[in-house]
């Protein structure tokens, strides 16, 4: 019998692994792995009783001993990496080291996703090892940590046609996004769109923006460098609906409206214009005015009865030479700590701006938003051509060029606005309406020359999603990634070839070679 006793050893061994084995890849075979597992019992014990004796001497000699000692080592050292793993697994974090923060989402995307209102159910249709569904992959791996309430499932389009039918899916890539009744799909599945999906299908009412026409304003339709076409198409994918409103036709702001964007008017307001705008303001509206320099229109009297107070200047700025810039278009990186310019880092630029200041009036509350640098002036005399400053004319930066006006609407403001039904919310002990005025001195930095310049085109999308009360909105948009490649001269690429294919290998291989020498030699 003891001379079956090795090979029963070695045959427990054997079996014992191929039943974990099994375990682990196929474990619908549950009957496999039983059956390996009786066997390498009973082989184990028959081991056992047969080399008893042996065992027991063998684990008393002082190799066993160190071996216990070394095994013993080795379970302490994978129970460490087992907890670190586990540690790991339930408290998950990703780090991304790549340029600009490429696998990072954008800070609005994480405030967003974070207060998502109901659950989402995401359907990918990938194929199932295509490098698609990987970046897909990345990318929906910082929504998933931001958020439980997103349900995630992968559909191969090959392998499940009937339900790949279902969804209407005719394109590898499509991601079909489900809440409630509302449901969307995406084909080209980048942050932003993404992001613009889940608005979609998450959010109850669409809001309205209106653009003010009839004066000379920038339009939405027009594609031109002086159009608004770019801004329209950015408030559109923030899920906004975005109108043109002419009040000669009109004769009042639209009772949908959110937020009336006046971009630029250079022709004078009516009086009965500059009365439904009051009536829009007094009955809780929201209004966002970019009155250019030189402009003429008219508005300067009733900003005036608003605390704002528009000059007729333009600001100089010779820091704007730092930044490729020219002196009459300055920069703004620093800001008033205000929910529009919450982590705004960016900075942004105004072709040509006036100054606009805050002034005293009862009952309205004025806050400076945006302030140029120290070094910057008002320019008084900007018609002759050449600037410089004096100080007895011009005025010393910091100079103010955007103002926000607010005023808690008591009952009296609003008697006279019939285009809101203020008296419920009186009844129901609401809180009181709130007119909000926010005024720049500039309407080109929006346009789609300049939006998409440094954060003008965010500056411009967090003051309307502000003005509209959608908070979620204000942030930074997604980024691009970064195509960064290193240029470098002919003589400098024959040199990093030689050091590394050619210097490099041969010291080491020089080095070896000499150690096996002196080896030899010994």
């Amino acid at each position: 019998m003891k001379k079956f006793g090795p090979a029963a050893g070695w045959l427990a061994l054997a079996t014992g692994f191929v039943a974990l084995f099994f375990y682990i890849v196929l474990p619908d075979i549950k009957s496999v792995s039983i059956s390996l597992a009786v066997v390498c019992l009973i082989n184990g014990i028959f081991f056992c009783i047969t080399e008893g004796p042996n065992l027991t001497r063998n684990l008393s000699s002082r190799s066993a001993l160190y071996g216990a000692n070394t095994l013993i080592m080795t379970a302490v050292v994978l129970g460490i990496l087992i907890f670190v793993d586990l540690l790991a697994f339930r408290h998950k974090h990703r780090f991304d080291f790549t340029e600009g923060g490429y696998f990072t989402l954008a800070p609005q995307t994480k405030k967003f996703i974070s207060n998502l209102p109901r659950a989402v159910k995401m359907t990918a249709f990938f194929q199932t090892e295509s490098p698609e569904k990987t970046d897909f992959a990345n990318l929906i791996a910082g929504y998933l940590e931001e958020t439980e309430k997103i349900k995630l499932q992968y559909v191969d389009p090959d392998k499940n046609p009937s339900v790949t039918k279902q969804y209407g899916v005719t394109t590898y890539g499509t991601v079909a996004f489900e809440s409630g009744a509302k449901e969307t799909k995406v084909q080209n599945a980048t942050e932003e769109n993404v992001t613009n999906a889940l608005l979609k299908v998450t959010r109850d009412e669409q809001k309205v923006i209106y653009f003010l026409e009839g004066h000379g304003e920038s339009k939405i339709s027009d594609n031109k460098d002086e159009g608004y076409a770019t801004a329209k198409k950015n408030l559109e994918q923030d899920g906004f609906i975005v109108k043109p409103l002419l009040l000669f036709q009109s004769a009042e702001v639209p009772k949908d409206a959110s937020v009336l964007v006046v971009p630029g008017p250079k022709k004078p307001f009516q009086k009965e214009e500059k009365k439904v705008v009051a009536n829009y303001l007094n009955s809780g509206g929201s209004v966002f005015m970019l009155i250019d320099p030189k402009s003429s229109s008219g508005m300067e009297t009733f900003l005036k009865k608003w605390g704002i107070e528009i000059g007729e200047d333009i600001v100089i700025d010779p820091m704007s030479k730092l930044f490729g810039g020219d002196f009459a278009a300055p920069v703004v990186n620093q800001y008033t700590v205000h929910e529009i310019t919450s982590d705004f880092v960016l900075a942004t630029i105004f072709p040509v701006i006036r100054s606009v200041r805050e002034i005293p009036v009862a009952g309205i509350t004025t806050t400076e938003l945006l302030k140029t640098g120290a070094n910057s002036w008002a320019e008084s005399d900007f018609d002759l051509g050449t600037v410089k400053y004096e100080e007895d004319k011009d005025v010393k930066g910091p100079i103010p060029i955007s103002v926000i006006a607010t005023k808690i609407l008591e009952k009296e403001d609003r008697k006279n606005s019939p285009d809101r039904e203020n008296s419920e919310a009186t009844k129901n002990n609401k809180p009181l309406p709130k007119a909000t005025l926010l005024v720049i001195g500039d309407s080109d930095f929006s346009n789609n020359r300049y939006t998409n310049f440094s954060g003008n085109g965010d500056f411009f999308l967090n003051a309307v999603s502000w003005l509209a009360e959608e908070e979620n909105l204000l942030s930074i948009r997604p980024k691009e990634r970064k195509n960064t490649p290193i240029q470098m001269t002919q003589s400098w690429g024959y040199a990093i070839f030689i050091m590394g294919v050619i210097v490099f290998p041969g010291l080491i291989a020089v080095m070896g070679i000499r150690t096996w020498w002196r080896r030899h030699r010994l």
